[in-house]
Parts: C-alpha cells; structure tokens; sequence
C-alpha cells in the first residue's frame, strides 16, 4: 500500500520532469503543456478533495496554511489556462507567462515538501495516510475537468 505522500511525492517528480522538458521554443510546447495542465491538475484535485481535508482535520494545523496551498492550486490553474491561452507566436508573453508559472510552481512544490507532507505525516497515522493513498489510487481513473 502507498502513502498518500509517496504518492504525491511521485507526482512531484513527474511534474519536475515535466517542467524542465517546457519551453516556448520547442516544437512539442503546446503538447507538453497540455499533459502537464493534465498532470498538475489532477495532483491539485487530488490534494483539495482528499489530502488536504484529511489534514484539516487535526487541531494543530493552522488553518491559514492549506488556505494558502488551496490558493496557489488556484493561481497555479489560473496560469496554466493563460499559458493556454496564449499563441506561440506571443514569444515574449507566453516566455513571461513561462517563468511565473515555473517559479511557482517550484516554490509551491517546496513549500508542500518541507511543511505540508512532514505535518500531514505527523498529524495522519500510518494506517491515514495509507487510507488517503489507497484511495486516490482507486480515483485516479475520475476523468479531471480541463
């Protein structure tokens, strides 16, 4: 059985890979874009809908931190729809758009393995975490919303 933050923790590796792979000048750019936007958003859907919750529920946790990670999710979304959005042939746009969207995510990414998932491991139990993991693993065929 996975834990749930294995399981995110993959995920943060596939995204990573992903976006060292994103540039506005390679030919596969709307592609990669495109299976990342898939990626991202089913990691966020999974974190808002089963991690984040579970976490929640610990009197421990600072409410004020999830809002922020529930909020990043959202500017994250926010930017990948402009990334979408925007033609390749908007070079410098779609280049600044690039690079918020990577220090972002970075950052975003860091702050949920350096806080959020040593909290969650300390505030779910095993036998939790195991549960939440085992869980997104039978969800994981939901078709996502893009």
């Amino acid at each position: 059985m996975t834990k749930a933050t294995d399981a995110l923790l993959a995920d943060h590796r596939m995204i990573r890979k992903l976006l060292s792979e994103l540039r506005t000048e390679d030919p596969r750019f709307p592609k990669v874009l495109e299976t990342g936007r898939r990626i991202i958003k089913g990691h966020a859907w999974f974190e808002d809908t089963l991690f984040l919750p579970a976490v929640e529920k610990s009197p421990l946790l600072a409410r004020q931190f999830t809002d922020e990670i529930y909020q990043e999710h959202k500017d994250i979304v926010s930017l990948l729809d402009l990334l979408k959005a925007t033609p390749v042939t908007e070079a410098s746009t779609l280049g600044g758009y690039l690079m918020q969207f990577k220090a972002l995510m970075e950052s975003h990414l860091s702050k949920e393995e350096a806080a959020l998932f040593p909290m969650a491991e300390r505030i779910l139990d095993s036998e939790g975490l195991n549960r939440i993991g085992e869980e997104m693993r039978s969800r994981a065929h939901v078709p996502f919303n893009t």
